[in-house]
């Protein structure tokens, strides 16, 4: 028997995904839509920046629209999930709110920040967070989570276990510009450039990290990706040799090194074979690329031949970034 007529889904990796029903929630009232729903798969996709999707899903995907910014008077901005997040980048530098700079040209929506706790240049977007609205699919109820409800980490807080639908963010952002220009590449940059640290504006930061920003990395609407295809491995910092992978390793807290994922696939590509329809970006061999006509299973097969030869030749765990989703 072969499958109903089926929808296409958009997604940052241009890979060819149908689904077998989409739901828009452009407005409260359009909750009711998912008390209605069957106990068939669901799927909350924003625009599919952090995920790499097999080629049907057979369940309901479901968008949120809302898109409205609402600023309080007790300083809480709130923001609709399906605003873009470059602009509330643009909406905070016109209104003088301040601690998201380093997170420019992030692409994606802002109902996606709060899911994997974006970060970049020094910055977690936990760190201005101060509640998330959400439909509870199990209580079917709209519930608000404070921030530390949300139980943010490092690339994960609870909206990863897809028991919520993310609706709207709000933010508690600084008044008065205090910025965090220690990550090393912003120094080089603005040293590189001959800007003093104190005369650094917010609109002069996010400008400096999106011109980082695209000297390293490809919009998905010019070039299908989705950002950082592994995670920087975290590990024991006496459980590998003093020289590895030197200059491309950094000490973090508690006796533990981050490695360079960039440079453990550029150690061993040269045994793999790259489907013609995929390829790593020549700036960044971290991100991965839709040549055009990539399929769901040359993605993966890639990715768990990486991972294999890095475990094999370095005994490292390469853990993928995105989420992969199945059919």
């Amino acid at each position: 028997m072969g499958k109903p007529e089926n929808i296409k889904v958009n997604n940052a990796f241009d890979l060819s995904v149908t689904a077998k029903n989409i739901i828009s929630i452009s407005c409260l009232e359009d909750i009711k839509q998912l008390r209605q729903l069957d106990s068939g798969p669901r799927l909350v996709l924003g625009s599919a920046t952090n995920v790499i999707l097999d080629e049907y899903f057979d369940g309901t995907v479901i968008h949120v629209l809302m898109h409205k910014i609402t600023q309080g008077d007790n300083g809480v901005v709130s923001v609709g999930a399906g605003l873009p997040w470059h602009e509330l980048i643009n909406y905070c530098l016109t209104q003088d709110l301040y601690g998201i700079e380093n997170l420019t040209l992030i692409p994606g929506l802002v109902g996606a920040a709060p899911v994997q706790n974006i970060g970049a240049y020094g910055v977690e977007v936990s760190s201005v967070i101060h509640s998330v609205t959400c439909y509870n699919f199990a209580t079917q109820e709209i519930e608000t989570l404070s921030n530390v409800a949300c139980m943010f980490a490092y690339r994960d807080s609870v909206f990863k276990s897809k028991n919520y639908m993310i609706l709207s963010v709000q933010f508690h952002f600084q008044k008065v510009f205090q910025p965090d220009l220690s990550y090393p590449s912003l120094v080089q940059f603005l040293a590189d450039h001959h800007l003093a640290h104190d005369e650094v504006s917010p609109r002069v930061l996010s400008q400096s990290i999106q011109a980082i920003r695209e000297s390293k990395l490809p919009w998905p609407e010019d070039i299908p990706n989705v950002g950082s295809i592994f995670k920087n491995p975290i590990i024991e910092t006496d459980s590998i040799p003093a020289d590895f992978l030197e200059g491309h390793r950094w000490l973090v807290a508690d006796g533990q090194t981050k490695l360079s994922a960039a440079r453990l696939i550029e150690l061993v590509l040269t045994g793999i074979e790259i489907p013609p329809t995929l390829d790593f970006y020549k700036k960044h061999s971290l991100v991965l690329i839709n040549r055009g006509g990539a399929v769901f299973s040359e993605v993966t097969e890639l990715l768990r031949a990486i991972q294999q030869q890095v475990q094999l030749l370095y005994g490292i765990q390469l853990l993928v970034e995105p989420e992969i989703i199945e059919s």
